[in-house]
């Protein structure tokens, strides 16, 4: 408030600077104080959303970090070891835990089945350094079927020249990979999420509920580790892969799609998630 000093304002000067900062001050538009207040509350609000998001992400990235950490998805999910429709067992792996023979199979079955969608796909591109690259980054972790088939012995006892019994070796037909982090929920945030890299089949196995079989478990492994979302990347030159995670496994545009957020510039993929159920507080 302008304080007046009616000393140093002689006579009738007074009054009249009184009357003229009197009428200014009633005139002019300030605000009121009901309008400061809620300017006040709207800045603690926001001050209040901040903190709670900061906690959020911390809280994130330690659930994150926990579920990076765990050696064994089975160890949660135990009745999903083995694939009795298929007589399949399936084996939670990082990528330094994989054979050599493993890791060539992963890499060539991907090549097989993705490689054109990559090169289709201008945005993308393909670059086979860079997705071996991808497939052994440290916080990769897969979820391999296997199948058992008989790997003969053809030596011979040369005294009884009897053939040796047979014996069973593990073959991959089937993987999924995917890395636990932090992402971006649209909005700005960035929230604990599965983000699905890889899922391929062999040939012969395909269209048997294999895929649906790994999916499940890679859903039920992020609600379990209270991830808040699973995200997948799928190509729009692939609309069999489109129709099987929108119409069977119940996958919807993901709020970071590019369709979404650049319609009049397609990038030739879409962005799929789902979101965990949170129970509602009763």
């Amino acid at each position: 408030k302008t304080k007046h000093r009616r000393a140093q304002i002689p006579g009738d000067a007074y009054a009249y600077a009184y009357a003229y900062t009197h009428a200014y001050t009633h005139t002019a538009k300030m605000p009121s104080k009901k309008k400061d207040k809620a300017q006040r509350e709207k800045a603690k609000a926001k001050k209040r959303e901040r903190k709670q998001r900061m906690e959020r992400e911390i809280a994130g990235k330690v659930l994150v970090k926990n579920a990076t950490d765990m050696k064994d998805i089975f160890q949660i999910l135990t009745a999903f070891r083995d694939y009795k429709k298929l007589d399949l067992s399936c084996c939670y792996k990082r990528y330094d835990e994989l054979k050599e023979s493993e890791k060539s199979w992963a890499f060539d079955l991907l090549q097989k089945n993705m490689e054109k969608h990559y090169k289709g796909c201008e945005s993308v591109g393909w670059n086979s350094a860079n997705k071996k690259k991808e497939l052994a980054h440290d916080d990769c972790r897969y979820v391999i079927a296997y199948t058992q088939v008989s790997s003969e012995n053809k030596k011979e006892n040369e005294d009884s020249n009897v053939k040796q019994s047979d014996t069973m070796e593990s073959k991959p037909v089937g993987y999924v990979m995917w890395r636990f982090l932090m992402d971006d929920n649209g909005s700005g945030e960035f929230i604990p999420v599965l983000y699905l890299w890889e899922i391929h089949i062999e040939e012969q196995y395909r269209r048997k509920g294999l895929g649906k079989y790994l999916m499940t478990i890679s859903e039920l492994a992020a609600w379990k580790l209270q991830m808040n979302k699973i995200i997948l990347t799928a190509f729009s030159s692939n609309p069999g892969s489109i129709k099987f995670f929108q119409g069977k496994m119940k996958f919807e545009v993901d709020e970071t799609d590019p369709i979404l957020c650049e319609p009049d510039e397609p990038c030739g993929y879409r962005i799929l998630s789902k979101t965990r159920a949170v129970p509602s507080a009763s």
